[in-house]
């Protein structure tokens, strides 16, 4: 049987926690996996700088720049004039990872708010798709969203209920799960089956969001994620909806090549 089809739409190939790898044996490695593209994506200056170098090296790759809300010393006026002098590489298809973090309050929220706003602005004007991260803050995020009416964008990671996700959902955006969709832990497992039961299979995309979020079972296993370990979170998806593993990833595949404009772009 041929391999899955599978695009990871957020992982931090230029993470620090990757200096010592060799990402092209990362690259490779997802591959016997299945996973035919990766969006590697930025938070801060450094990693910004160094996934445009990584998209000159790997054809699989694309990328997305943008300004983590926790990046607080890069939230600058020169900085986003740098990311937007970056938006005519073609390879550049989304900004992100951008949004609003209320749980770990580096920046102060009125500063969140208003980088939050500038580099959805600098999307539309663009015509990009944003990735959001939204942690403790779904009411202000959606504010800002409505209000700058951008209607094309994922819920990077998402956390929240599905109430919230409709609302987004309703706006066009489409919401991406994780690794953490597959803990073990009994009030998880509630919360995400409920939700993904919920989620319209049309309006899902998966995402490692390596190094990070390391599925089970690998848990403990390992020390960083890796984008083959997509897998998994397509077979917890699947399990939850009661479809074919096969049949999931065709659907998430086709809906992310949608989303991104593949192959018109």
């Amino acid at each position: 049987m041929n391999k899955l089809s599978i695009f990871d739409t957020h992982c931090h190939l230029a993470d620090e926690k990757y200096q010592k790898h060799n990402i092209s044996e990362i690259i490779d490695e997802a591959e016997k996996a299945g996973v035919k593209n990766i969006l590697n994506v930025g938070y801060n200056m450094p990693t910004n700088h160094l996934l445009l170098q990584h998209l000159v090296r790997f054809p699989s790759l694309f990328g997305a720049l943008g300004l983590h809300p926790n990046s607080n010393e890069d939230l600058n006026e020169e900085n986003l004039k740098w990311i937007e002098n970056q938006l005519t590489n073609q390879k550049i298809i989304a900004i992100g990872e951008i949004g609003l973090d209320y749980y770990r309050e580096f920046t102060p929220k009125k500063s969140q708010k208003y980088w939050f706003k500038k580099q959805l602005l600098l999307a539309k004007k663009y015509n990009l798709p944003v990735l959001l991260h939204i942690r403790d803050a779904f009411e202000d995020a959606y504010k800002i969203v409505k209000e700058t009416k951008i209607n094309r964008g994922i819920l990077h990671c998402f956390t929240g209920n599905y109430e919230i996700a409709q609302k987004f959902i309703d706006l066009g955006f489409y919401v991406s799960f994780a690794g953490n969709i597959t803990y073990k832990n009994a009030k998880w497992k509630e919360k995400w089956g409920k939700l993904i039961e919920k989620v319209p299979v049309e309006k899902i995309v998966v995402e490692t969001d390596a190094p990070y979020l390391i599925p089970e079972p690998l848990r403990g296993r390992q020390i960083n994620n890796y984008p083959q370990n997509i897998v998994y979170i397509v077979k917890k998806i699947a399990e939850i909806k009661k479809m074919k593993e096969r049949e999931i990833a065709e659907k998430v595949y086709s809906n992310t090549l949608r989303f991104f404009g593949f192959p018109n772009r």
